[in-house]
């Protein structure tokens, strides 16, 4: 029994410190596609908040709530905040389907954050596989700051310094 708590509790551990495959994020990589399947890539002029998500994992739902009210909070002229649909189950046209179908309810909900779709999990999957909801901050300069598989109220109040970190950096930047 105690070897079980010990196992589950290096995995949650392992969850919580998983890093960036990459450190830097190109000026033309390819986050995902948009509805109208045009690749959708990182600001130049903003931070950009990258997060993975899939429908059927419950951690996903807590994070986007969060994500939405920052990009609500902070305006689209502060930061860019990508929520990018990957993982899910079934073919690649199944998997479509659901990402056009959960857009559409986005949108009848009003959100402002920009839904993309990872066709293939091309993206996904450079990365190593890291686990969902999987958040990568980046700054202007497409250095990737933050990076974190997972989501509880405690790696939030990272996620939330490296981002506080990013904006203080931009608005310094541009005195």
């Amino acid at each position: 029994m105690l070897n079980k708590f010990f196992l589950l509790l290096w995995a949650l551990c392992y969850t919580a410190t998983t890093q960036a495959a990459i450190t830097h994020f190109s000026s033309e990589q390819t986050i995902g596609l948009n509805k109208q399947e045009t690749p959708v890539f990182r600001s130049l002029d903003t931070p950009t908040v990258v997060t993975f998500w899939a429908s059927w994992c419950p951690y996903c739902k807590k994070i986007l709530p969060l994500l939405e009210g920052l990009q609500r909070k902070l305006g689209t002229d502060k930061i860019r905040i990508i929520v990018v649909n990957t993982r899910e189950e079934g073919t690649l046209r199944q998997t479509r389907r659901t990402y056009k179908k959960l857009v559409k309810q986005f949108e009848k909900k009003g959100l402002q954050l920009e839904f993309v779709f990872d066709k293939k999990h091309a993206l996904y999957n450079t990365l190593n596989k890291p686990g969902l909801p999987y958040t990568m901050v980046i700054d202007k300069q497409g250095k990737i700051t933050y990076a974190q598989a997972g989501y509880s109220e405690q790696i939030a109040q990272p996620m939330l310094a490296a981002i506080q970190a990013v904006l203080s950096d931009s608005s310094t930047a541009k005195h």
